[in-house]
């Protein structure tokens, strides 16, 4: 998930809003059903991009990351991990403990804390297990969201090892090599670390955004080109992988969010993004604001209403008295909204504060 920035600053609500809305959208796409006819049109199908919100969070995250990291005036791998670890942990924390607490609830007793998958969560090594292979651990109570949690921490690393062990002009072209490497060993051998590698590409579009942002300049098609290639060249490959290993689709559940089909769709919505993106910004943003403005109210919780809301709102049961779904999931999503912001913008700001001032 992308974290929240260290100012408020007019000129990033555009960013905010963005995220507080792609938030929400995960919290509609595994609570409404895939069909919703309005007027004899299936609107369900609007909320059947769930995987691809997660990849706005990337791209949003690479931004927000690159641009605080510059913003900064102590470039300390202590000062950098201390607030990279408070942001993403102290939330989570809470989270892991709150499903805990209903699974005991649950089981009408002390539950088993399911040690092994708690520590892999910990040291941030889930991912979906029913989607993947060659999954490290799953997601700690079956939080399925948290798969993205492992993957922002080590972009989190891996980013500052390499901005600070690579030389400035030749960072870009270093990225390039290890995520496509990444993607070539991927069709051989899936598993976490090169899943990981590969996934940074779409994290550093940010980053590349950010670049220009802070340099003053403008996005444009040309200047975006040197790094959509290198996006074209990822997505080829995962094309050959799924032709290879098309057979997995029968493997797995839901074969449109797992392998070998989900990277490709992951990196094809990338590129969407990448191009939207400047385009929209050529267009000076013309209506953005009509679709997106009113979420930025939501950004300051968005972190918390993504990671809880799989306990609060989708497996939630203690309203179905109400008698009326949508009244009871409407329920649920505001008691979630307020829940995320005591816990995010109340709680964790203390905590912080406590902790580094």
């Amino acid at each position: 998930m992308m974290q929240k920035k260290d100012t408020k600053k007019p000129r990033l609500e555009k960013l905010e809003a963005l995220r507080g809305f792609a938030a929400l959208y995960v919290v509609f796409f595994h609570i409404l059903p895939q069909k919703i006819y309005l007027l004899g049109i299936n609107v369900g199908m609007l909320f059947r991009f769930g995987p691809e919100a997660v990849i706005v969070f990337f791209v949003l995250s690479g931004f927000v990351i690159k641009y605080t990291y510059e913003k900064s005036k102590d470039k300390s791998f202590k000062h950098y991990f201390i607030r990279r670890f408070i942001r993403l942990y102290i939330p989570l924390l809470f989270i892991f403990l709150l499903g805990y607490l209903l699974k005991c609830y649950s089981e009408g007793t002390l539950a088993y804390p399911e040690w092994f998958t708690l520590l892999g969560n910990l040291f941030m090594l889930q991912d979906v297990i029913s989607q993947k292979p060659h999954v490290i651990s799953p997601a700690y109570m079956g939080n399925g969201v948290l798969w993205s949690l492992s993957y922002e921490w080590w972009f989190y690393m891996l980013f500052f090892l390499l901005a600070n062990k690579i030389d400035k002009e030749k960072l870009n072209k270093w990225v390039s090599i290890i995520t496509i490497t990444a993607a070539v060993t991927y069709v051989i051998y899936p598993f976490h670390v090169n899943r990981l590698a590969m996934y940074f590409a779409i994290w550093w579009i940010g980053v590349r955004f950010a670049e220009t942002y802070l340099a003053g300049g403008k996005f444009t098609i040309r200047g975006i080109m040197p790094y959509a290639y290198v996006l074209f060249a990822i997505t080829a490959i995962l094309a050959a992988n799924l032709a290879l290993h098309f057979s997995y689709t029968k493997t797995y559940t839901f074969p449109l969010v797992a392998y070998p089909f989900i990277e490709l769709r992951h990196f094809v919505f990338a590129i969407m993004v990448m191009f939207g993106a400047v385009i929209w910004q050529n267009l000076h943003w013309r209506g953005y604001n009509l679709i997106f403005g009113v979420f930025k109210y939501l950004a300051p919780c968005s972190y918390v209403i993504y990671i809880s809301h799989a306990y609060l709102v989708v497996g939630a049961t203690y309203l179905s008295f109400v008698g009326n779904k949508v009244v009871e999931y409407g329920l649920y999503v505001v008691i979630l909204i307020i829940f995320s912001y005591i816990l995010e913008v109340v709680v964790y700001n203390r905590i912080r504060k406590l902790l580094i001032g």
